[in-house]
């Protein structure tokens, strides 16, 4: 996150110098009200103050424009920065996802707005004010020293506490966030798992699971909020007390004639706008910490995964369509554990292989290294003499087709979904559909291809699901299918269909790899590899 950073320095830089105007401005109107009390007051030339009155609009004119320059920058700022960074993240977000072993992280996103908000909030502004602080002490001690040391006391004692509150709220604040994660995490599964929930008798379960959680995030929000407000309420207290002792010993020095009137008052302007930047850094404090918190976090996401460039399809053509796929003594291990080991074998164009074993025996997982998805810890996978490694993997997908155990269908159109989110392609759309034998059965749906489905779009069947995923899987013609239990779906009619969309398949060439436990599908498959506990047991 750092280099990213580190690009905004001279706009923030700018941002700076626009707040170290915006400050010698503000130091106008407090020269403004001494030279009133002390000059204009005395002589009473009216033409004295006209030019006083005039010069302080003016300062005030352009520290205004400038005000509003400033926030527009840093506002372009946070949106430029999200624009860099945001498709790394969500490129990170997914190589988390699929990794092996790797957890999901749903954060990132929602930690990049911590860090944008802080750039476009008050409490970037505090920070490029807090070092004007000394510069309006030093005024008042050129007012008079013992003023000067006492707003140096109200200013030691103001960012003592912010330095108590940042003890007192650290640990509390990311015990907090880590909370609200924990809570975001189980409401989504719960929502994404409702009709199980309902149709199991599960809710009073997961109500009271969920009320732990909820009530863990408000124990947190309620200590942090009755901690946060007490060191408010502390600082108020200070920075007014300040004040009033900077007035009432002024008032002294005037009675005893070492100061005049409008340095009693000039001061406590300049104390009061000498405390305002520490009060503001207090008060946004919480934001400043979620910011630090976020930063952290995508830290190590991004330091645990690759670093997405910004994503976009390859512009290069496809490589010659192989002959050959095969595999050499292939081992993953996740968490440490073997899942399988030293797999190998050998298709040609047009093959099929159906890959058979009880659960949790690895076909799955080899499904997934197959695909690219996931890298071997040993042996490799070859399209011709060609390592999977060696292909970019956009390019690669492009060419891979995946019809997952589980299957899910994105927020959008049945066009859109064939289309895998990119630019639709009508014809070639049509075509998959029609592979797939899910042409007609789309053309029932309302709109057709237009039809919106996924989340807020109309509710499918599973086996109506299982079509359109497929007909996505086929989209553009690719060299590998993979196809875990593609037929879990699909009634007897549907079975029919799948068996001619493997024959079709096999005359076109591609490469076809089944898991399916179903026999008249694996009986069109040309080997067999069983797995055993992770080991190839036979291939045939």
């Amino acid at each position: 996150m750092r280099k990213y950073l580190v690009r905004f320095l001279p706009h923030l830089g700018c941002a700076f110098f626009f707040s170290m105007f915006i400050n010698l401005l503000a130091l106008a109107y407090i020269l403004y009200l001494r030279l009133l009390f002390d000059k204009v007051m005395d002589s009473r030339s009216m033409e004295t103050l006209f030019f006083l009155t005039a010069a302080v609009i003016g300062a005030y004119v352009v520290s205004g424009i400038m005000e509003v320059f400033r926030s527009k920058l840093l506002v372009r700022i946070g949106v430029k920065f999200d624009q860099i960074v945001a498709g790394r993240i969500f490129g990170s977000m997914l190589d988390q996802s699929v990794a092996a072993g790797g957890e999901k992280h749903t954060q990132g996103l929602k930690d990049l707005n911590s860090i944008r908000n802080f750039l476009c909030g008050t409490g970037i502004f505090a920070l490029f004010d807090t070092p004007w602080v000394p510069v309006y002490l030093a005024v008042i001690f050129l007012f008079h020293p013992l003023l000067g040391y006492l707003a140096c006391a109200g200013a030691l004692l103001l960012f003592l506490l912010v330095v108590v509150q940042e003890i007192s709220t650290s640990r509390m604040q990311a015990s907090h966030s880590q909370s609200a994660m924990n809570t975001d995490q189980f409401l989504s599964s719960s929502m994404r798992n409702a009709q199980t929930v309902y149709a199991m008798g599960m809710f009073p379960s997961m109500s009271r699971q969920w009320k732990q959680y909820n009530n863990q995030d408000v124990y947190y929000e309620d200590v942090l909020a009755a901690r946060n407000g007490f060191f408010q309420s502390m600082a108020k207290f200070i920075m007014m007390g300040t004040v009033v002792v900077i007035m009432s010993t002024g008032a002294y020095l005037v009675i005893i004639h070492e100061a005049t009137l409008g340095t009693m008052v000039a001061s406590a302007m300049f104390m009061s706008r000498a405390l305002s930047p520490i009060m503001m850094l207090g008060n946004a404090w919480r934001s400043f910490v979620d910011a630090r918190l976020a930063y952290n976090r995508l830290n190590e996401l991004m330091a645990e995964v690759h670093t997405h460039d910004d994503p976009q399809l390859p512009e290069q053509d496809s490589p010659e369509k192989p002959e050959t796929c095969r595999a050499e003594g292939i081992s993953l291990h996740l968490a440490q554990m073997p899942v399988f080991q030293d797999i190998s074998f050998r298709l040609s164009a047009g093959e099929m292989m159906a890959v058979t074993g009880p659960s949790g025996s690895g076909k799955t997982s080899l499904a997934r290294v197959l695909l690219g998805v996931w890298k071997p810890d040993q042996g490799s996978v070859f399209l011709d003499d060609i390592s999977l490694q060696s292909f970019d993997q956009a390019l690669l997908g492009r060419k891979m087709g995946y019809v997952p155990q589980e299957v899910e269908l994105f927020s959008g159109t049945v066009a859109e979904n064939i289309a895998r989110l990119g630019e639709v392609d009508s014809p070639s759309v049509v075509d998959a559909a029609m592979q797939a034998r899910a042409h007609d059965m789309i053309l029932g749906l309302p709109q057709g291809y237009d039809t919106r489905v996924g989340e807020g779009g109309i509710a499918l069947s599973g086996g109506q699901k299982q079509r359109i995923v497929l007909a996505r899987a086929l989209y553009k013609d690719p060299w590998l299918l993979v196809l875990d239990e593609p037929d879990s779906h699909l009634d007897q009619g549907g079975r029919e269909s799948m068996k001619e969309v493997l024959a079709d398949l096999k005359s076109k060439g591609v490469f076809l790899i089944l898991i399916s436990h179903n026999n008249e599908l694996i009986k069109l498959a040309d080997k067999v590899l069983d797995m055993q506990q992770g080991s190839m047991r036979r291939i045939e």
